[in-house]
């Protein structure tokens, strides 16, 4: 299973919060907004985390282990679990990382001008409820 942490305020991370939802077939993704308690218990102590507005993914691996990804890793990750997605994955895994990480950077900072702002977090649907950690 893996958690995805976003920013529940932004517009393009809860657009990518409902893409997963509805290609997640096997549901393997839970969520959490980035402002909730539990990325703040997740990311205490990571000093990569002490100031991260990025998406994260969580992966475990089994027997208490677990990979941590961010920025374009992330969506690299979430793709790669995706049916139907792996091949974009691929693709997207061909770039080199920096150069991933910095289109992801340019879109992360211009995100909320591009796709909105919320004044709050996104609220689960009844349905969706049980895939929310937060």
């Amino acid at each position: 299973m893996g958690v995805i942490y976003f920013d529940g305020v932004c517009g393009l991370c809860n657009r990518f919060v409902e893409f997963v939802l509805r290609h997640d077939l096997e549901h393997v993704f839970r969520f959490a907004p980035l402002q909730g308690k539990g990325f703040r218990r997740y990311a205490e102590g990571k000093e990569e985390l002490s100031r991260s507005d990025s998406l994260v993914v969580v992966w475990e691996t089994g027997e208490s282990g677990e990979e941590m990804f961010v920025r374009g890793q992330a969506v690299l990750e979430v793709l790669r679990r995706l049916p139907g997605y792996r091949c974009l994955a691929i693709l997207l895994g061909l770039l080199p990382l920096r150069w991933l990480n910095r289109l992801y950077d340019l879109l992360a900072a211009n995100r909320y001008r591009l796709f909105g702002k919320s004044m709050s977090c996104r609220k689960p649907s009844g349905e969706e409820q049980r895939y929310f950690l937060d």
